[in-house]
């Protein structure tokens, strides 16, 4: 079946995106709820420590080792854009140092591949924001077309085009257009009550004492004693 190309999509503002940049993935997974699909799997990993990733997505799904479809979506791409790639595997590397150094010029914001990407030294020197699932030194195909901007799956996260991304060390999160004024509320209300227990924390109070997490014990049916 031929794939498919949609080269225009609806992006959110792009200063509400940027209103992400501060908040930290643990903090809008938080925020979303954690019953809800929006975390990508631990897998996922950025290239190198302290990379952030903030922008909107263009999505990817690629022919198993073949990145031809990620080159399209690259001269589609507009500033602020993450390319969001189904790797269709880890054979074949979806992205690396030429494809970075391109990105970076047009103002892509960064990468998320469930694949492979190779060139890491050189993506790392470059400061590039890129998250992926494998490294490798395999090369790719580019014979076989698949689609960019229909929903895809990336580290088990449904991403559609548009929605949201924020990575960071513990891993990439996806927030939904429609939500994002909710989810950025609450992650910041979320930060401010984080803050004020660590003042209460600097006057020697215990999270065992703030979080009131003595009562699942005695619920639990925890019996404490002095010594056995």
């Amino acid at each position: 079946m031929a794939g498919i190309v949609v080269k225009k999509i609806k992006r959110p503002p792009r200063e509400l995106v940027e209103r992400f940049r501060n908040l930290s993935v643990s903090t809008l997974h938080e925020a979303i709820g954690k019953n809800v699909r929006n975390l990508m799997d631990p897998g996922i990993k950025p290239v190198a420590p302290e990379m952030k990733l903030v922008g909107t997505a263009v999505t990817v799904q690629c022919y198993p080792g073949d990145n031809i479809t990620v080159h399209r979506a690259m001269a589609l791409a507009e500033p602020g854009d993450v390319l969001v790639i189904d790797g269709g595997g880890i054979l074949g590397v979806m992205f690396g140092a030429q494809m970075a150094y391109q990105s970076h010029r047009q103002g892509i914001a960064g990468v998320v591949v469930d694949g492979s990407v190779r060139d890491v030294a050189e993506i790392r020197r470059m400061g590039f924001p890129c998250f992926a699932r494998v490294i490798s030194p395999q090369g790719s195909a580019k014979e076989n077309p698949g689609s960019i901007n229909i929903p895809i799956k990336c580290g088990g996260v449904v991403v559609r085009p548009g929605d949201i991304i924020v990575g960071d060390d513990d891993g990439v999160v996806v927030v939904r257009p429609e939500n994002a004024g909710e989810v950025l509320e609450k992650a910041i209300e979320r930060e401010r009550r984080e803050e004020e227990l660590r003042k209460l924390m600097d006057q020697g109070r215990t999270s065992y004492e703030l979080y009131n997490f003595e009562k699942i014990f005695r619920e639990k049916g925890v019996k404490e004693v002095d010594e056995l």
